[in-house]
């Protein structure tokens, strides 16, 4: 019986360890991939944070669990077989029929029908659990194969991890270290299993060679990157393609499980195995014969007995002798494009300069070429190490980076305003002078540098052998020549400045330093993008430069306000003389022509006084009845005829004798003249003809002759 076999016997014995070593490896490889991509922090591993180390470990441990699991699966089952075949069931029977109406229906009868049915269920049991042993063990198998593949694949694709130093690299080692015994037990436990026993031995042990590896592998990494070997930092790498290879191989031999037919079941093993593990994984190289043996059986092909086999065996190596001659002659050929030119060394000695074009020189090591561009000019923003430790920009040829499109997003190098960081500026200490005293203010300048190598032989010759690193000797020697132009010139002098000027200073002082140090490298010229003072900083300098703008504004309108008054006094001042000297002048002429017109009425009064006095008279008798209303009355009006009042009053002229008019004059009246009045001042005649003088408020009446009066009345002007 097939259940007799002594691997059915032993699978209680190893079920249950399989099946927690497989699902141990499995949490275990999801917890440490998990803690890698995430970088999740773990402080008592001193910075294993990052450290990619443990990831390559998780996805080892994920190889190993594919084929734990599976060999779990299949070991149940040949428990179940056996605990069936134990139980006393028996090839499968007819199922049992219910009892025909008529027949025996006693309690005994339906015992035996429940006995029947559940010997049924028993069998249909046993049969579920050898179909367990087809599909569920290779694909188990192919996912984790395909999980271990997807993890190396995200960690070979994770950033650049900080340094560590070298106590974190140590500590990292030794944990690595520690976590290798256990796994070197094991591997040794199934190395030391008979494979009648667990046929899967031998798999196992491979797969276990893989975690294993992965943990000496990595210790030996960190502890060389401690000691300062960084080369030592590709060893993770290999241990991924390793990793990767195995995970592949079992995908390829779980895939083949659905093109043939399944084993018996007293045959089948699990299919999670690495040939790749088994072979090269070990101290001992690979032996041929076992491959003639391994081929035989599952090919049914001797590899001893082919004839192109053997010839293959006696012609391999004269051929790879001649071609690794080929191959070390091809050495003495050289290529040099177009941007290029080599310094061809000679038994270590340098001895021509090749330019571009293919050259034949003696081969490796006996001759070599050490490369040098022409003609090719860079591009060194002046770039700063920032806190990460990485630097902000590197180096580029002109035309290299592709040049934005015209409706893009703007590139980073476009952006000048001062309140926002930009990575190529760096912050220098500038000279400064407030209230008398020397001080120091902050400068940000964005600056680059265009070089070459130069075009003659020699200048290759020292670009070559001379300068480790042109980048790095230019950003100190443009650090120090900025330091020392700094030391010298403040903030406003330096904003003030024609660029032109500076660049060109600056350019001359870089090529000397490069020429004292005989670099061979030519400064082509300098570009200052933006010099100003820092983003912190831009703020508070725009409020100074709105403040001394607006102190120079209300200089400049109180200047305006205060020449504004003067102007205004000035010509109040002027309005004012002018006016002055205008009433001066007027005054004094009015004063000559009242002078020559009042000698002038002398002169008249002199020669004539009477006629002087009439016209005079006369004139201000018709300046007041030119705006008076006049009542002429004839004083030879009968008074009963009609009321009169009489207002004259005249005076005879001497020697005249006056008539005697009160006789016509009316008794009474209601009119007459107040006897408190007094005519008003009048130009009279000299004393010796003083006119009659009239009644106040009345131009004198001049003197008539005596006699009879007309018979008419006339009008007086």
């Amino acid at each position: 019986m097939p259940y007799e076999l002594p691997r059915f016997n032993a699978a209680q014995r190893y079920v249950r360890v399989l099946a927690a070593v497989g699902a141990l490896f499995a949490i275990s490889g999801a917890v440490l991939l998990i803690l890698t991509l995430r970088q999740v922090s773990i402080g008592w591993l001193g910075g294993a944070r990052t450290a990619r180390a443990f990831g390559y470990l998780g996805v080892s441990l994920w190889t190993s669990a594919a084929g734990f699991l599976s060999t779990a699966i299949l070991t149940f089952v040949r428990q179940r077989l056996l605990a069936a075949e134990v139980g006393g069931l028996a090839p499968p029977s007819p199922p049992y029929a219910p009892s025909a109406p008529g027949q025996d229906s006693s309690p005994v009868a339906q015992l035996l029908s429940v006995l029947a049915r559940l010997r049924l269920h028993m069998q249909s049991w046993g049969r579920r659990a050898e179909l367990m042993a087809r599909w569920p063990p290779p694909l188990v198998a192919m996912l984790f194969a395909a999980l271990a593949l997807a993890g190396v694949r995200a960690l070979w694709r994770m950033p650049a991890e900080p340094a560590f130093d070298a106590v974190s690299l140590q500590l990292i080692g030794a944990v690595l270290i520690v976590l290798a015994f256990p796994l070197l037990v094991l591997e040794r436990t199934y190395a030391n299993t008979a494979s009648e026993l667990l046929p899967e031995a031998p798999q196992l042990d491979h797969l276990l060679r893989v975690p294993l590896t992965a943990c000496i592998a990595l210790a030996s990494a960190c502890f060389l990157m401690s000691a300062g070997f960084l080369w030592a930092a590709q060893i993770e790498h290999v241990v991924g393609i390793v990793i990767g290879i195995v995970s592949l191989e079992i995908l390829l031999r779980c895939a083949v499980i659905f093109f043939v037919p399944f084993a018996p079941i007293e045959e089948r093993s699990s299919l999670a195995d690495s040939g790749f593990a088994g072979a090269l994984l070990r101290l001992r190289p690979p032996s041929l014969r076992s491959i003639n043996v391994a081929v035989r059986r599952q090919l049914g092909i001797d590899l001893s007995r082919s004839w192109a086999l053997a010839f293959i065996q006696r012609a391999a190596l004269p051929v790879l002798v001649g071609i690794g001659l080929l191959g070390w002659a091809v050495t003495g050929v050289t290529s040099l494009g177009i941007t290029e030119r080599g310094i061809y060394e000679r038994f270590g000695m340098p001895v021509a300069v090749f330019g571009p074009g293919i050259h034949v020189h003696l081969p490796w090591p006996l001759g070599t070429i050490r490369l040098v561009e022409i003609g090719v000019v860079h591009l060194l923003p002046i770039e700063f190490v920032l806190p990460g430790g990485q630097q902000a920009a590197r180096s580029s040829s002109i035309g290299a980076a592709r040049a934005p499109a015209a409706e893009g997003i703007a590139p980073e190098g476009s952006d000048r305003l001062w309140t926002d960081d930009h990575p190529f500026e760096g912050s220098y200490i500038i000279a400064s002078s407030e209230h008398g005293n020397q001080s120091f203010q902050l400068v940000n300048i964005d600056m680059a540098v265009i070089y070459r190598v130069g075009i003659s032989e020699q200048a290759a010759r020292d670009a070559a052998y001379r300068v480790s690193n042109i980048d790095e000797l230019i950003q100190a020697l443009c650090g120090q020549l900025l330091v020392r132009y700094f030391s010298h010139n403040t903030l406003l002098d330096l904003l003030g400045r024609s660029r032109e000027s500076f660049t060109h200073e600056f350019q001359i002082a870089l090529q000397g330093e490069l020429d004292h140090f005989a670099t061979g490298v030519e400064a082509i010229g300098v570009s200052v993008e933006a010099i100003h003072p820092p983003p912190g900083a831009a703020s508070s300098y725009h409020g100074v430069q709105a403040a001394e703008i607006r102190a120079n504004t209300l200089i400049s309108v109180r200047r305006g306000d205060a020449t504004r008054s003067l102007m205004v006094a000035q010509q109040s001042a002027t309005e004012d003389r002018n006016a002055a000297v205008a009433s001066q002048a007027e005054r004094v002429d009015q004063a000559q022509a009242d002078s020559v017109l009042f000698t002038g009425d002398r002169q008249a009064y002199a020669q004539d006084g009477y006629p002087f006095l009439l016209e005079r008279w006369l004139t201000n008798i018709t300046q007041a009845l030119g705006q008076s209303r006049v009542v002429l009355l004839d004083y030879r009006l009968n008074s009963q005829s009609m009321p009169g009042l009489d207002l004259r009053y005249l005076r005879p002229l001497a020697g005249t004798q006056v008539p005697d008019t009160s006789s016509s004059a009316p008794a009474s009246s209601s009119y007459a003249p107040s006897s408190s009045y007094a005519p008003p001042p009048s130009y009279g005649p000299p004393p010796s003809q003083t006119p009659s003088v009239a009644p106040r408020g009345r131009t004198p009446a001049p003197e008539m002759p005596s006699g009879p009066a007309p018979s008419d009345a006339t009008d007086e002007n």
